[in-house]
């Protein structure tokens, strides 16, 4: 028997399908035949009454022609979903079968951050973590390793959604408490993981010293897999790119990117690095090249190559997220370097469309950034 699902549900889905259905002209009782529910049940998904199951988001989203927009607001998560809600009343009584449903529900999060945004995502996180902070104080020492193994992972992705929203305070914390607990439970990835995001903080802040050193010290720990060192050393370089390091030493850090990237081609990777693929590293190289192209013009035409491969590589489910929007951007401030605002512009329109589809400020003020900048001009 297939295990039940637990739903999370985009809180903007009840807005976004009156919206549509509104915009199409369809009444309540005409969507709910097209949908083969009671016209009740529509109202009540409007409203927030009713949280939709997967499929009847996706007859929705056909009913309305909504090109997935519907059906993305709406993930399941294999069976954790009860099994947590049991663990937040009962902390005490967390074993192994709990960790594990634990772990479902973060990566079912992660496919939903992909498919939205982080905005929308944060919050019910914050939530989870919560449940997940009282059980560290309730577990026996005997299930402890595990559970803090769990709440590292849920930690750094709680740090990862705070960067990408542009709250200092919530990347901080969080990926304070996820070196913490990586480095208890001895995970060499997930500390390797941890640093590097530290370092994209860094960047964030502007400290590009803190960015270089950190990522440096995410890419030299031997026991880490080769996929999360990889993109240290590339993330190092686009610091020292960032910095206005010779490009000689740039290049350098990015052959040790290269070279990594090779090496973890033949390597499994961990559940929570799943995006490190080949068209990944095409764009984390590609920025790097795109910073060095401030300087010379072939490498912002290396630039260009690298971002228009990546970007055009991504996984189908990560379109519009707000991480490949600000990928799209880099790739716009290329073009608009080479003299192409044809080509700029038609990149930013994409970027703007990830931005508004996930609510994203950050992204929306790096197109208008770029706007500024380049001199082209995007419709709001």
């Amino acid at each position: 028997m297939p295990p039940r699902a637990h739903t999370i549900v985009d809180p903007r889905f009840p807005a976004e399908l009156a919206r549509l259905r509104r915009e199409r002209g369809v009444s309540l009782r005409q969507l709910a035949a097209a949908v083969n529910h009671g016209k009740s049940v529509i109202h009540q998904l409007e409203t927030g009454r009713t949280r939709p199951a997967v499929d009847i988001a996706a007859r929705l989203d056909d009913a309305l022609a909504a090109g997935g927009a519907l059906a993305a607001m709406v993930v399941d998560v294999p069976d954790g979903g009860r099994r947590v809600a049991f663990l937040a009343v009962h902390p005490g009584r967390v074993d192994l079968t709990g960790v594990r449903a634990l772990g479902e529900v973060l990566a079912g999060y992660r496919r939903l951050e992909d498919s939205i945004g982080s905005a929308a995502v944060l919050p019910p996180v914050r939530v989870q973590l919560d449940t997940i902070v009282s059980l560290l104080r309730e577990v026996g020492h005997q299930v402890r390793p595990a559970v803090v193994d769990m709440a590292a992972q849920w930690a750094q992705f709680a740090g990862w959604l705070g960067i990408a929203n542009g709250d200092d305070r919530t990347a901080r914390v969080w990926l304070g408490r996820s070196l913490q607990w990586s480095t208890e439970a001895g995970n060499a990835d997930l500390t390797a993981t941890v640093l590097s995001f530290q370092g994209h903080r860094a960047e964030g802040r502007g400290d590009l010293a803190e960015m270089i050193g950190l990522s440096r010290a995410a890419r030299e720990d031997p026991r880490a897999n080769p996929a999360l060192r990889a993109y240290s050393a590339g993330q190092e370089a686009r610091g020292l790119a960032m910095a206005g390091a010779s490009p000689t030493e740039v290049r350098q850090g990015l052959t040790q990117a290269v070279d990594l990237a090779t090496e973890a081609a033949e390597t499994p990777l961990p559940a929570w690095g799943y995006w490190y693929t080949p068209a990944f590293y095409a764009v984390q190289q590609g920025i790097v090249w795109r910073y060095l192209g401030e300087r010379e013009a072939r490498a912002n035409d290396r630039a260009i190559e690298l971002l228009t491969v990546g970007t055009a590589g991504v996984d189908e489910t990560a379109e519009n997220a707000d991480w490949h929007g600000r990928h799209l951007v880099h790739l716009a401030i290329a073009h608009g370097r080479a003299g192409d605002s044809g080509s700029a512009l038609q990149v930013l329109e994409r970027a703007r469309s990830i931005a508004v589809s996930t609510a994203s400020r950050r992204l929306a003020e790096q197109i208008d950034a770029v706007v500024r900048d380049v001199g082209v001009s995007v419709n709001p």
